[in-house]
Order: C-alpha cells, then sequence, then structure tokens
C-alpha cells in the first residue's frame, strides 16, 4: 500500500520554486471563484422536496407530470469575465503550473455560467460543455457497462432492499447522519454534517460541509458505503488540500472534481459496496443522462426507468431529479452522472498501472491528466514520518 502524501505547507514570502509571480493574483481569483460558484449548490432547487413529493404522487396515479422548479440564480457575468481574463494571462506565462490554473480557469468560467444560468433552456448545453467525454472510447465502455449493471441489478437489487432499513436524518445509533459524525469526529475533520432537505444524493461534500439527505431509507450498506465515499474520496482530500503547498490542490485542477468521482466508486468497489443495488443505481443514472441528451422529456425519462428497467416511482423521479437538476424541467439539466462510469473505468485501470499515484489523488481534486505536473510538489511521508495531520490516515 502507497504511504499517504504530506504536502508541503504554503510559504509566507517568496516565490514558490520559480513559479511565475503572476501566479499568486491568479490562484486568489480563483480561490474566490470556487467559493462564490458552489455550482452544485447553484442547481439544487429552492422547492426540490416538495416537488419531489408532487412528482411522485402524480407518476404513482398514473398521470404525467412535469417538474416545477425554482432557483435561486446568481449573476457571474463579471466573475467570467475575470476568469477569461486571467485564464488568457496564465496560458501566456507558457509554465506547466500556470496552465493547470489556466485550464482550470476556463472549466470555472463555464462553472459560472451554469450557475448564472440555473432555471434556463440553455443550461443543457453549457453543461454537456462542461461535463462533456474525457476519452470518448472510455464513455462508450461506460455505456455498455451500465447496460449490464442494470440488468444485473434487477433481482439482486430487490433482495438487498428487503433488509432492515433506518431514515437517513435519524437522530439514533446506525443512521447516515449518526455515523457521518461519528466519523468526522473520530478522524477529526473540519467538517459539520447537517441535514438537507433538497438533496437528491443521499449526501454530498462541501467546503467545510457535508449535507446528508433527509427521510431516506438507508440500509447498513447504504449507511457505510455512503460515509466510505464522503470521507474517504472527498473530506479527507479537501482537508489535506488545504495544506498544500499551491493553491491549485484546493482550487482543484480542471476535471479533478470528475476524476475524484470515479476514485470514489473504485474505492466503493475495493470496499465491496458495489453490489446489485448500487450498481443499478450508477446505471440508472447513466442511462438516464443519455436518455436526457437524446432528447427524452423528464416523464418520459421516469416512465423508462420503471417499465424499461424495473425502478421504484420514487427511485426513478429521484434518478430524473439528479439528471435534470438545474434545468427548468422540460429541456435537459446538468446531467453530472454522465462522468461517473467513464471516470470509474479511467481511474481504476490507471492505477492499477500506477498505484502510487493514489496519493496523489488524495491530495486534493486532482485529475490523472495533472499528476506529471503536480507530482513535484507533493512529498512522500517516509514510513517512520507521523501523518500530516491527527486521524487522516486508513
Amino acid at each position: 500500500m502507497s504511504l499517504r502524501p504530506s504536502i508541503r505547507k504554503r510559504p509566507t514570502t517568496g516565490d514558490l520554486a520559480g513559479l511565475p509571480p503572476w501566479l499568486v493574483r491568479g490562484e486568489r481569483l480563483l480561490v474566490e471563484a470556487v467559493r462564490s460558484v458552489r455550482l452544485l449548490g447553484s442547481v439544487v432547487p429552492r422547492n426540490a422536496a416538495q416537488e419531489r413529493a408532487r412528482l411522485v404522487e402524480a407518476f404513482e396515479a398514473g398521470r404525467i407530470a412535469t417538474p416545477r422548479w425554482s432557483y435561486a440564480r446568481s449573476d457571474h457575468s463579471a466573475l467570467r469575465k475575470a476568469l477569461a481574463r486571467a485564464a488568457q494571462r496564465l496560458e501566456a506565462e507558457a509554465h506547466p503550473v500556470g496552465l493547470l490554473y489556466a485550464e482550470r480557469a476556463r472549466e470555472l468560467e463555464i462553472e459560472a455560467a451554469l450557475a448564472s444560468e440555473a432555471g434556463t433552456g440553455v443550461l443543457g448545453a453549457l453543461a454537456r460543455a462542461r461535463f462533456r467525454s474525457a476519452n470518448p472510447a472510455k464513455a462508450g465502455e461506460a455505456t455498455i457497462l451500465a447496460r449490464k449493471w442494470i440488468n444485473e441489478g434487477r433481482e439482486g437489487a430487490a433482495e438487498a432492499s428487503s433488509g432492515e432499513v433506518i431514515l437517513s436524518d435519524a437522530p439514533v445509533p446506525g443512521s447516515l447522519l449518526t455515523r457521518m459524525r461519528e466519523e468526522v469526529g473520530r478522524l477529526t475533520l473540519p467538517f459539520a454534517v447537517v441535514v438537507q432537505p433538497s438533496l437528491a444524493a443521499l449526501a454530498a461534500t462541501g467546503e467545510r460541509h457535508i449535507l446528508v439527505a433527509a427521510g431516506r431509507a438507508c440500509t447498513t450498506d447504504d449507511v457505510e458505503r455512503t460515509v466510505m465515499h464522503e470521507i474517504e474520496a472527498h473530506a479527507i482530500p479537501r482537508t489535506r488540500a488545504a495544506q498544500a503547498r499551491l493553491a491549485i490542490f484546493q482550487i482543484g485542477t480542471a476535471r479533478g472534481i470528475d476524476d475524484q468521482e470515479g476514485f470514489a466508486l473504485v474505492l466503493e468497489e475495493r470496499g465491496g459496496y458495489l453490489g446489485p443495488k448500487r450498481k443499478r443505481e450508477l446505471a440508472a443514472r447513466h442511462l438516464a443522462v443519455e436518455a436526457m441528451d437524446g432528447g427524452a422529456r423528464f416523464h418520459e425519462n421516469v416512465s423508462a426507468l420503471v417499465t424499461e428497467h424495473g425502478l421504484g416511482v420514487r427511485e426513478a423521479v429521484l434518478v430524473a431529479e439528479r439528471a435534470y437538476r438545474g434545468g427548468d424541467g422540460t429541456t435537459p439539466g446538468l446531467g453530472r452522472e454522465r462522468i461517473y462510469l467513464e471516470a470509474f473505468l479511467r481511474v481504476g485501470e490507471h492505477l492499477a498501472k500506477r498505484p502510487t499515484d493514489e496519493g496523489l489523488l488524495t491530495s486534493g481534486q486532482i485529475s490523472l491528466a495533472a499528476i506529471p505536473t503536480i507530482a513535484p510538489f507533493v512529498r512522500r511521508a517516509r514510513a517512520t514520518e507521523p501523518p500530516p495531520a491527527a486521524g487522516l490516515g486508513d
């Protein structure tokens, strides 16, 4: 097993090993952009919980229904212009690290546009630009895998769902909320665990919060998998990134967030959590986004998930909600789930060939493509060296 990395702390004075002085100004802008844009928060409808209940009731009654979501939209036009100028300036430096910042600035510019256009008919096209396939061949493999998993998962998911369940936000031992708080406390991570009723996922990790969905039925496997996913793949890398010598670990590289989701699924597979129920869930999300990109409307997607793939109505509505979130309810939405299985395949294959790169992936929101440039700024911990922060071990 590779040792966890110890990231050099950022110096308070002087240049960073010959890096361009302008990089410091670029860092400040990108840090502010990450904190301001908050893409996933921007595309969560304010009335998600109420609409979810209305849609489930309508579909269970055999009626056609369309989401009527509302959003707290922000105007990021000035920020987008600043990011575009910063990207040009950073590209002019012709320095490998400067180019990483430039690529992330371009990506953040698109994310700022997405946050500004939440609830409009143009969001779908912007989302496809941001979450487009990094490798067409791998995208094809991901679709094949999704079709395989959706078929394999029918019988197994039904058996898994028959076990004992507990509500996600129940204030009792063993619930997702309780277990997440226990693990955050055990590892002394700088995150507050809070309940978010609008959340479509079971949990999500932000800059300083881990959100847990309200009122969702979870099995023990659901709880332990979700805790591992959010803590190991998201919360710990974010904590390490805050200690890094370069802010790019905290800002994230272009595609870093995408590959982090793929790494999370690799961890799930390693931990034995990719059972039939979970595979069907991931496959359904992928296929729902593909159908959305192919022109399917929300109600058509829900119907296909139920009749063709065997999902229950509530589960199908949740899957469709994730695909279409950020949209106006009739046109395509964010569709971020299109990157999960592709990243899972890509990251899994990479780590099988280069297992020591896992330490780099857990240093922050780092993409596979950025590893050669980032590697010199990560110092491997020696076998006799204590971990970089208390409680951040395996």
